[in-house]
């Protein structure tokens, strides 16, 4: 697999010591801190970490995976708009900002002390390209009316993409709200196959029962490890695997800046994916909560 230079997290915090607490706080939704170990700034919530930056280079994160959002531009490479349901640190608005400065984002998060948290411990810029809504992503869908290029989906209850993110309704607004040729990117923590795969193997059978063609790709620890970050891109593009995979390789003709994001086509998962024995995610029925349709 594809290695992030950055990617060093465990390693690097583990061998620093004297951490500071920069914030913390309790919203309706979390208990936020915000901690600098040595010159990496992590925020979390409860006890999960969630983002990171490098306090010399605020752009940067020992994070892996926020990189592979990315890949949206391989499958979308004129993209002006984009959507990000889920801004914790922000680190996949400011990035895409800095780096694409054709590009408008709309970041929603449901927390507004998440936001004032991105704003003054995590450099996320104040700046007319960046529109930050205080709402819930499944709100905001279904009740907007731009159209967006790339949908960025990147939003966790504890270590679950909360289910009305999930649902076959959902994605069918979402697609509503992306161009003919738009890409939806979903960050999905769990096992590609194994055991413990079929929360991954429901989602994936969603996204193939809305979109024409699902990737996916495996970005840590192996495809039967329950922790590992899944990034999976749906699209009705007419493209191809390869020529998806000959653009990462190319970075999107040098504009993606990412390190080592030429090598991430080493971690394009070829494995069969089941879906035999999994439902299609939909909406409970009204009244009957839990019920499938």
């Amino acid at each position: 697999m594809a290695r992030h230079p950055l990617d060093a997290q465990a390693a690097v915090i583990g061998a620093m010591s004297s951490p500071v607490e920069v914030h913390t706080s309790t919203s309706p939704y979390h208990t936020i801190n915000v901690t600098d170990y040595g010159f990496i700034r992590v925020l979390r919530f409860q006890r999960n970490r969630q983002s990171s930056m490098y306090l010399d280079a605020p752009f940067d994160t020992d994070f892996e995976y926020p990189g592979y959002f990315h890949i949206a531009l391989a499958a979308k490479p004129d993209a002006a708009r984009t959507l990000v349901i889920g801004l914790g640190g922000a680190t996949v608005v400011k990035r895409m900002w800095r780096d694409y400065p054709e590009m408008r984002i709309d970041a929603v998060e449901l927390d507004p002390d998440v936001v004032d948290v991105a704003y003054r411990f995590f450099a996320l810029p104040e700046d007319e390209r960046i529109r930050v809504f205080v709402d819930d992503g499944r709100n905001f869908v279904d009740t907007c009316a731009a159209t967006y290029d790339i949908a960025i989906v990147d939003a966790f209850d504890e270590d679950q993409v909360p289910r009305p993110l999930t649902t076959d309704e959902f994605m069918r607004g979402l697609r509503d709200r992306l161009a003919p040729d738009g890409v939806v990117s979903y960050n999905f923590i769990g096992a590609a196959k194994g055991e413990r795969s079929k929360p991954f193997r429901s989602l994936h059978r969603t996204l193939r029962n809305v979109w024409r063609t699902v990737w996916v790709f495996v970005v840590n620890d192996g495809v039967e490890s329950e922790g590992t970050n899944l990034m999976l891109f749906a699209t009705d593009a007419e493209l191809t695997a390869d020529q998806l995979l000959a653009r990462i390789a190319d970075r999107v003709g040098g504009r993606v800046t990412v390190p080592a994001f030429d090598l991430f086509g080493e971690d394009f998962y070829t494995g069969e994916i089941r879906s035999g024995d999994v439902p299609i995610i939909v909406d409970p029925v009204r009244g009957k909560p839990g019920r499938r349709r």
